[in-house]
């Protein structure tokens, strides 16, 4: 780290004397202070009225979703775009239709992607955690320690330490890797402030404050990302932790917001703002390009889904102008739950016969909607092409 850039507004250097392999290193950690009073933010024009303009535009989703029907055929697919794109900030490369190939139980080597497990573990540690705040459970440290261990279940990460904090200092080189820590760009706090610092995250977590929810969710990202609480996954967990404090705190009624495309497509700037708070103190300059996030993934999240909704819409109506059976209905909304499907799976998920739900598969492809997206004789897999191309657009 250079010394000079850190003026101790948000957090001190501290010397520390360590031993890393045979060799005994003294270096400094940055020890992040207090978050500030959200009031000391009303100054700032700017970033108010950003922040309101990052509201209405939340607003106007919410607003759209509520008019869905089932928002699980909205909800599923963008939970895995999500996983796809915060992998790819950490450098796990992964597309979309990896996961769904995957998750309709393609185990063919041409189909299998490697890294496929890392994003799966990121659906099932999402849905877990937004499972446990529907029961009314609060953000604490055994939620985030099981979504972390879930994250990494039989994954390269499992080679570290899973669902605990680190026990040993950790450091970051932005650009390739180090052994020496005094190569480091940046140094966390060390692994023995951990937990203290942690306690007192989610402290300011559970505050019942009733206003400036999303300045406050995006002070708590750079606060988790400075802390660095585990060996690995620390990104993912704390993106994940934006989406689950504004459901928390009712700013988002469903997990249908999700910044990693913004910051994937905006790497430099948000690795560079965050270092900033901790350097310089500037906490308002990360606010502002975070809530410009916000408001620019609403927006266009509104777009997508308005598109996936005329889409449903105009496929419901040609399936119902050549009279298709009911179950041709019920396999539209699958293919939208996830655009790759074998018939086998399902008849299993809608507990129907073979010759019925091929009957209404037939129905699918004669509208246009799916296609055949292999040609083995067996275990066939079929795609929805429409849904899967506005799926996987970038939002940004």
């Amino acid at each position: 780290m250079n010394f000079i850039n850190f003026n101790s507004k948000s957090g001190d250097l501290i010397k520390r004397t360590a031993t890393f392999g045979r060799a005994i290193v003294d270096f400094n950690y940055f020890l992040p202070k207090k978050l500030p009073d959200l009031r000391a933010f009303c100054g700032d024009l700017e970033l108010i009225e950003k922040s309101n303009e990052a509201n209405r535009a939340i607003g106007e989703l919410q607003g759209l979703t509520k008019n869905l029907g089932d928002l699980n055929l909205f909800v599923d697919p963008y939970i895995r775009k999500e996983a796809v794109d915060s992998s790819e900030i950490e450098g796990t490369m992964v597309s979309l239709t990896d996961v769904f190939l995957s998750e309709a139980g393609s185990k063919k080597p041409e189909f299998t992607n490697p890294n496929v497990k890392e994003v799966v573990n990121f659906v099932d540690a999402i849905n877990y955690a937004l499972s446990e705040l529907k029961k009314g459970r609060k953000i604490n440290e055994s939620l985030i320690n099981n979504l972390h261990r879930i994250l990494l279940r039989e994954t390269r990460g499992q080679d570290h330490l899973v669902g605990e904090y680190r026990k040993q200092q950790n450091w970051i080189k932005r650009k390739g890797s180090t052994k020496d820590i005094l190569e480091a760009d940046f140094v966390p706090p060390s692994e023995e402030k951990v937990k203290e610092l942690m306690d007192y995250l989610f402290g300011y977590i559970n505050q019942s404050d009733g206003y400036m929810r999303l300045i406050k969710a995006g002070l708590i990202h750079y606060l988790f990302e400075t802390i660095h609480p585990y060996e690995d996954g620390n990104g993912r967990v704390g993106r994940t932790l934006i989406i689950l404090y504004l459901i928390q705190t009712g700013v988002l009624n469903e997990p249908i917001l999700y910044l990693s495309p913004y910051l994937k497509k905006y790497k430099e700037d948000y690795y560079n703002l965050l270092m900033e708070v901790r350097e310089k103190g500037d906490y308002n300059k990360w606010i502002r390009f975070y809530l410009d996030g916000i408001t620019e993934v609403a927006i266009n999240t509104s777009k997508k889904v308005r598109r996936l909704i005329e889409l449903y819409n105009d496929y419901k109506q040609r399936l119902t102008k050549i009279h298709a059976t009911p179950i041709s209905f019920e396999l539209l909304d699958k293919f939208f739950e996830s655009p790759y499907y074998f018939i086998t799976l399902l008849q299993g998920e809608l507990k129907e016969n073979y010759p019925k739900t091929k009957r209404g598969m037939n129905y699918l492809t004669k509208c246009d909607i799916i296609r055949l997206y292999t040609k083995h004789k067996r275990n066939k897999i079929y795609v929805a092409p429409d849904i899967l191309k506005i799926l996987e657009e970038d939002l940004i």
